[in-house]
């Protein structure tokens, strides 16, 4: 048996908290922002070292931003 709760509709109308702790304090659009160059086409079939570390920097800062939102979400501090 799951004896998992399910929310649908949750309006907060006060503070967010997960285990005491405000998950919502400080969070800002700009908090997890990914500001890397959006990546393109390679100009050719084989991508040049540039669009190649292009992409490698888009998807590392995805892959922090993610990671501390996980966080944030699941103990109120992404730090």
């Amino acid at each position: 048996m799951n004896n998992a709760t399910r929310l649908t509709n949750l309006e907060v109308t006060g503070d967010l908290e997960v285990k005491g702790k405000n998950i919502l304090s400080g969070l800002t659009e700009n908090t997890y922002k990914v500001t890397s160059t959006d990546a393109t086409a390679a100009a050719s079939t084989a991508p040049t070292k540039a669009e190649f570390d292009a992409v490698v920097t888009l998807a590392n800062e995805i892959k922090a931003d993610y990671n501390k939102l996980l966080k944030q979400l699941c103990t109120g501090s992404d730090t």
